[in-house]
């Protein structure tokens, strides 16, 4: 009997303690932690839940997998955990590319993506893992792409070759391309690929403020000599006197003007882009609308305006009869004699033709804006209004731009003030 009563008792013993391990076992896997078994093929398997899924790793030896699982619920513990995908950064930017940007961004700016991704990221950080992604290496890249990181071509004069121009990128191009990264590891964060945006811990370089080029005062009135009976001339009057782009400019039909209450209508930009759903075209003329709603705007048209509008309006109707079914009427403001719109090189080529003759040193399209711009400050322009009629996103934008043309200003409105003095 005493034996028997021995052996009953380490019975009941040895299963209290199989009910203790398992009662721990089950505790751990609640909290998250792994457990290990080895499987039929001779590998050892840890498993561990994480968002209420049970997840495995494998190994050679059970250590192995003990080490995983260790390292797995460090991370889960420290709130660093991700889920383990062998993604690269630069497979993971194609993706986002097509999946979030495209469908949100013109395709200029989609152009742009591209071009950073294919010509900058891929060659040097494509490589790295999405989840190993520090932010010394974003910091490397960008120190390296402000030096030296052109890779636009040129031919070499000795090897008659091409080779990449030598040079770094300019500041706004390292910030629009920092923007890009930063919106794509943004999205990888929400879709649980990292565990946070590293590019929030680098440091940008200052934004330089170029040069700005400004037409003289001389060299408007030049100008606007030169273009006199041109027939094309109509166009570059508008942009001096109204600041519109080039793009805005070409995009322009006489739906938008109203003579009456003299005023245009900014509605679509007309430019040439590059495309990729056609593998026979490179680039291709896209018409579409301005890139914000601020750049959508109605803008009031100066007196002297109105009559030679309506002249080159006429012009055009001549030109309409004299071509008669050859023509080809989209209603451009500026086309060519058969009611075609213009290329942005065709305009460009006239503007500097147009220099050429007035005498005045070759500058961008871009420079009558700026000429407007600086114009309407030096005469006292709310600076609101301006932002307004420029399209920019608000006033700031305006200030930084145009602080140049601001001391007179702030002079003549300071002196406003003088009539609230009594002595």
């Amino acid at each position: 009997m005493a034996c028997q009563h021995s052996k009953l008792k380490e019975f009941i013993v040895e299963k209290i303690v199989e009910f203790k391990e398992v009662v721990i076992v089950a505790k751990k896997r609640a909290n998250g932690e792994g457990s290990i078994r080895q499987r039929k093929d001779g590998r050892w398997e840890g498993l561990y839940t994480v968002n209420y899924k049970r997840k495995s790793v494998y190994g050679k030896t059970k250590e192995e997998v003990r080490k995983k699982l260790n390292k797995i619920e460090n991370e889960i513990d420290s709130g660093v955990y991700v889920e383990n995908t062998n993604i690269s950064f630069g497979s993971w930017l194609d993706e986002w590319l097509e999946v979030y940007a495209k469908p949100t961004v013109k395709l200029s700016t989609y152009g742009s993506y591209e071009g950073y991704i294919r010509n900058h990221i891929k060659p040097e950080i494509g490589k790295v893992k999405l989840k190993d992604l520090r932010a010394d290496v974003l910091q490397k890249f960008i120190n390296k792409k402000l030096i030296d990181g052109r890779c636009d071509k040129v031919k070499d004069e000795k090897t008659n070759k091409l080779v990449n121009k030598k040079g770094g990128l300019s500041e706004k191009t390292i910030k629009n391309m920092y923007n890009m990264i930063h919106s794509a590891l943004k999205q990888a964060y929400k879709n649980g690929l990292v565990y946070q945006n590293v590019s929030e811990l680098i440091t940008l370089p200052k934004q330089k403020r170029n040069e700005m080029c400004v037409l003289s005062l001389y060299e408007q009135k030049a100008l606007q000599e030169a273009v006199q009976d041109e027939r094309l001339g109509i166009g570059i009057l508008l942009s001096l006197f109204t600041g519109v782009r080039l793009g805005e400019l070409l995009g322009l039909k006489f739906e938008d003007i109203d003579l009456e209450a003299k005023t245009i209508i900014i509605r679509r930009t007309l430019n040439r882009l590059k495309i990729f759903d056609n593998p026979d075209k490179k680039t291709d003329i896209v018409i579409g609308e301005p890139k914000t709603d601020r750049a959508k705007r109605t803008i009031p048209l100066q007196d002297f305006l109105i009559p030679l509008l309506k002249q080159h309006h006429v012009n055009i109707i001549r030109e309409k009869l004299l071509v008669g079914n050859l023509y080809n009427d989209e209603g451009f403001v500026i086309c060519n004699e058969f009611g075609k719109y213009l290329e942005p090189r065709t305009y460009q080529d006239f503007y500097k033709k147009m220099l050429k003759k007035a005498d005045i040193p070759n500058t961008n399209f871009h420079t009558l804006r700026h000429t407007f711009a600086t114009r309407a400050l030096e005469n006292g322009f709310d600076v609101k209004v301006l932002a307004d009629i420029l399209g920019h996103a608000d006033a700031s934008t305006t200030l930084n731009k145009y602080a140049h043309a601001l001391p007179d200003h702030k002079k003549t409105s300071m002196e406003k003030l003088s009539c609230l003095y009594v002595s």
